[in-house]
C-alpha cells in the first residue's frame, strides 16, 4: 500500500524546533500537512505552514523524508528546513485543531510527547549536527 504522502517546514532557532499541539492526536507535530495531488513537496510545506501558524516560510533546504505508521496508516514525511521571515510572528491559526506552539529544545525530544515524524527528525538532526 503506497504512504500518505506528508510534507511540512522545520523551523529551528537556537536549539529549539517549532512544533505545534495536534488536538485529536495529543502530540506535539510539524507544521505539515498532506501533498495534493499536482503539488511540489515544497508547495504543501509553504502553504500547510501558512495556514496553520500564519507564517510565509523561506525555504532553506529539503532534509529528507521518513516512513512511519500511526494508528494503523502508512505515512512518508518530507522535511524542509525553513526560517520565518522578520517581522512574522508564529501563532494558532486553526484553534479547532491545534492547541499551542512550543520552541521544543531538540536535545530534549524525548521528554514531550511528539509526533513519530518529528522524533525521526529530533534525532537525524542531533546525529548530522555533531
Amino acid at each position: 500500500m503506497k504512504p500518505i504522502e506528508l510534507s511540512a517546514c522545520a523551523f529551528i532557532k537556537a536549539g529549539k524546533l517549532l512544533v505545534i499541539w495536534k488536538r485529536n492526536h495529543s502530540h506535539y507535530e510539524f507544521p505539515g500537512g498532506k501533498v495534493e495531488p499536482g503539488e511540489k513537496l515544497e508547495e504543501t510545506a509553504a502553504r500547510e505552514a501558512k495556514e496553520e501558524i500564519g507564517c510565509s516560510p523561506k525555504i532553506i533546504k529539503y532534509f529528507g523524508y521518513n516512513d512511519f505508521d500511526f494508528e494503523g496508516r502508512k505515512f512518508r514525511s518530507h522535511k524542509f528546513i525553513a526560517q520565518i521571515p522578520k517581522g512574522q510572528k508564529p501563532r494558532v491559526m486553526e484553534p479547532e485543531n491545534f492547541r499551542d506552539i512550543l520552541w521544543l529544545p531538540i536535545k530534549d525530544y524525548k521528554k514531550y510527547p511528539i509526533a513519530p515524524n518529528v522524533a525521526d527528525f529530533c534525532k537525524e538532526y542531533i546525529a548530522t549536527s555533531k
